[in-house]
């Protein structure tokens, strides 16, 4: 059965907020390929627990979304804040430990925090920075694959 956070009332839809660390590999290949396979018609955000504002997504997370079609090159990392929490339905952390850092700082939001790789059994998505272009498609399927199952899940009547 789907949790009532996923289906807000208010007529605004779902809003999607990933989350990781700096904002600059994992949650901004989550946001983008969201966008990507809902053609949008599910808001999705990203932010970091730890991000450097206005830092351009990783060269590896930019080659990985252009070899599937997709453009990265306008995204800016930021960091996570009370508004972005307050206006998601559903928040997806990378690690366990994104999750309970995430709780302890934003614990209004405890009910709409899950892991993205939860829903698959999929344990954690593990961080690629520093690691080779082979590493990051590694990541971004891990991820497309679990993105893939949330939006049906969100997007099933």
């Amino acid at each position: 059965m789907m949790d009532n956070f996923l289906r807000p009332d208010d007529g605004s839809g779902i809003s999607v907020l990933f989350v990781c660390s700096g904002n600059t590999c994992r949650s901004p290949l989550a946001e983008y390929c969201l966008k990507y396979l809902s053609d949008e018609k599910i808001r999705a955000a990203s932010a970091g627990l730890h991000a450097f504002e206005g830092e351009a997504m990783n060269k590896n997370s930019l080659t990985v979304l252009a070899e599937n079609g997709i453009d990265g090159s306008r995204f800016r990392s930021r960091n996570v804040a009370f508004d972005m929490t307050e206006r998601a339905s559903l928040i997806l952390t990378m690690t366990r430990m994104q999750k309970l850092e995430l709780i302890t700082r934003f614990p209004q939001a405890a009910d709409k925090c899950r892991l993205l790789a939860e829903i698959s059994g999929g344990g954690e998505i593990p961080d690629p920075f520093g690691g080779s272009l082979e590493i990051y498609r590694q990541t971004w399927e891990k991820i497309r694959q679990n993105v893939e199952i949330w939006l049906a899940a969100l997007t099933r009547r």
